[in-house]
């Protein structure tokens, strides 16, 4: 075997080993969208049995304490749930530490810090929640019955692969949307208008 033949061979190897490590990126980015989705709708279930035990959905209204910070969607939840995994996203690579966000090239950054600590530990989450203190005043008119197509989650950690955001509704469906964006996106109230 000749030095140009060798050079060949493992040019060809190279080529098919970065085909394989392509297609094998899109499987498991495809995967960390299944898993996504089955976190979103273990927390909606996790939303309706909070609401059958207090008449309410879980409204977010974070408190500041000596121990940290109390009163996020992630500690109301937590009793409804197997493990804090459920609240990350697999596809988010800083473990639900940071929103995902875009640079004017397009590529994926890191912002706003989401570390919520409370009592020795840390409550992380992926995904945003729209129920909070000032929806409830603003757009519920103090009201906390949601419509059935209220997004209660989204996740936006799948914008880079999919280009799609994923959005799960009270009422128990998970769409995931193409383009990564809609015009407007917040809670839905009973009696008030859109």
């Amino acid at each position: 075997m000749t030095l140009v033949e060798l050079v060949i061979v493992l040019a060809v190897i190279a080529v098919l080993a970065a085909l394989s490590f392509t297609a094998i990126s899109k499987v498991r980015q495809r995967a960390y969208l299944g898993n996504c989705i089955h976190n979103l709708r273990q927390l909606v279930l996790a939303v309706h049995m909070y609401e059958n035990d207090y008449g309410t959905v879980p409204i977010e209204s974070p408190t500041k304490t000596p121990e940290g910070i109390y009163g996020v969607v992630q500690q109301m939840l937590n009793p409804y749930v197997h493990g804090k995994e459920i609240f990350l996203c697999p596809a988010d690579f800083t473990g639900g530490r940071y929103h995902y966000a875009e640079d004017a090239f397009g590529n994926p950054k890191p912002m706003n810090s989401k570390v919520i600590r409370w009592k020795g530990q840390e409550w992380l989450t992926s995904y945003d929640y729209f129920v909070n203190d000032l929806v409830v005043r603003d757009y519920g008119k103090g009201a906390t019955r949601l419509k059935s197509e209220s997004p209660l989650f989204d996740c936006n950690w799948h914008i880079p692969h999919f280009k799609a955001l994923v959005i799960a509704r009270y009422n128990g469906t998970v769409e995931v949307i193409p383009g990564g964006s809609v015009k407007e996106l917040r809670a839905l109230f009973e009696g008030v208008g859109k």
